[in-house]
């Protein structure tokens, strides 16, 4: 039996939110302390589907 493979594309929006221990290390974007992503939208264009192959154990 063959796998199926599902190949799903589109856009999202995300809020970033980074720490860094300097303004000067902020302005470069470098090397932050935490960074945390939220997505606060995902939209959906475009799913496909093919077969995969079953590689045998």
């Amino acid at each position: 039996m063959a796998k199926i493979i599902k190949v799903t594309t589109g856009t999202v929006d995300v809020v970033v939110e980074e720490e860094f221990d300097s303004e000067d290390k902020a302005l470069v974007g470098n090397e932050p302390n935490k960074a945390v992503v939220e997505i606060t939208e995902f939209k959906i264009e475009n799913t496909k589907w093919k077969r995969g192959k079953v590689e045998n154990e």
